[in-house]
């Protein structure tokens, strides 16, 4: 996989959001997938580079949701340290 300028490259990430959140909700921000369980949702998104999740968290922010925690979803993420925000 080819790097972006800084290094960093295209990935997916896992979301975790206060709350119950609709798929029709994230909607706008493209391919992001909602599994919610309980009292929170998970939205699992691609991202080209850190603009692209910075803009995702953005446009959640804005809104009003509250993010719980942002974590690099491939094949190390049992082992990776979330994010929390």
């Amino acid at each position: 996989m080819v790097g972006t300028p800084g290094g960093h490259r295209p990935g997916r990430y896992r979301i975790t959001v206060r709350g119950k959140v609709s798929q029709t909700f994230v909607e706008p921000l493209g391919q992001v997938f909602v599994e919610s369980t309980g009292d929170e949702s998970i939205l699992s998104c691609e991202v080209v580079d850190q603009a692209k999740l910075q803009a995702v968290l953005s446009w959640l922010y804005a809104r009003g949701v509250e993010i719980e925690s942002v974590i690099p979803d491939d094949s190390g993420a049992e082992s990776a340290n979330p994010l929390t925000l």
